[in-house]
């Protein structure tokens, strides 16, 4: 078992009132600097604790999983709730995100639609939406991409004020693997989403430091290109963290590629060793608000 870092670890909550979707002006906020991943299925800590890890590793988005294709609703309403809230007291934002089938696109959008409007017992709500793309159950890919588009409108159409974030694979991978999904309509995705977090992990493709970068920073290269767009927003998610490890060459690829954000999957399996790797990463939002990054 990976020993995390001690609840106890964690600041006190700070002073602070109830954090919407809202609150800011900065659309991208949520998805700036250091975030982490949590999904349905990591319920062997509490809330309380799943955020404590986070601040003590110096996260400062959590990446909160709402539903997927088989659940009704928001799963697990209670637990996000609570997540939500006491994230949003330690100053932490939360992007909630789903997986859709695109085999039924409406139940899709409400599942989506639900995620994003999903308000806590004291009236906080989620600060953003990501859709996580990846399941090819729709064979015809023409068809699977008119759905995605399909779907992506909707949600951009009915709540125009939720940050949203497409979570797709990333390019060099559909590019090695080219039957996985041909043809990705990546510039009608960008027009579409507020920022691209591309599933971009390295760990497949080996754990020595220069693949790291390199498959990190090439894809975030190949997705400009691709979208037709060298000032798309990109948030790298890196991958198992567990299984990198290198996390430092991570950090090193985010921050080489420009990108205004970076994750890996998930808050449960990062070793503790990992996150002072990582934390270089909170400066990203430091400099978003043109503040010098921090020395030392």
């Amino acid at each position: 078992m990976v020993e995390q870092p001690a609840v106890a670890d964690a600041a006190p909550p700070p002073e602070a009132p109830a954090v919407t979707m809202a609150t800011g002006d900065d659309r991208l906020a949520a998805f700036r600097g250091l975030g982490t991943w949590i999904d349905l299925y990591d319920q062997s800590l509490l809330p309380e604790e799943q955020v404590a890890i986070a601040v003590a590793g110096g996260v400062q988005t959590i990446f909160a999983q709402a539903s997927f294709t088989r659940t009704e609703g928001v799963g697990e309403p209670e637990r996000l709730a609570r997540l939500i809230e006491v994230a949003h007291d330690h100053g932490l934002q939360v992007m909630v995100w789903t997986l859709p089938s695109l085999v039924d696109v409406h139940a899709d959008h409400v599942r989506a639609h639900d995620a994003a409007m999903f308000t806590t017992p004291r009236g906080d709500r989620p600060d953003a939406l990501g859709i996580d793309i990846e399941v090819t159950a729709v064979a015809d890919v023409a068809e699977r991409n008119r759905r995605l588009l399909e779907l992506l409108t909707a949600i951009r159409t009915q709540n125009p004020e939720v940050p949203l974030a497409a979570i797709p694979y990333p390019p060099l991978q559909l590019e090695l693997n080219t039957r996985l999904w041909p043809a990705f309509p990546w510039p009608e995705v960008a027009d579409l989403v507020d920022v691209i977090i591309p599933m971009s992990y390295s760990s497949f493709r080996g754990t020595d430091w220069d693949v790291t970068v390199g498959w990190n920073r090439d894809n975030v290269t190949r997705l400009r290109q691709l979208t037709g767009d060298d000032n798309v927003p990109v948030h790298l998610a890196g991958g198992i963290a567990s299984d990198l490890p290198h996390a430092g060459a991570f950090t090193q690829a985010v921050l080489e590629a420009g990108v205004i954000g970076g994750s890996l999957y998930d808050l449960h399996t990062t070793p503790a060793e990992v996150w002072p790797a990582l934390r270089p990463l909170t400066d990203l939002v430091a400099l978003a608000d043109g503040v010098p990054p921090t020395t030392g």
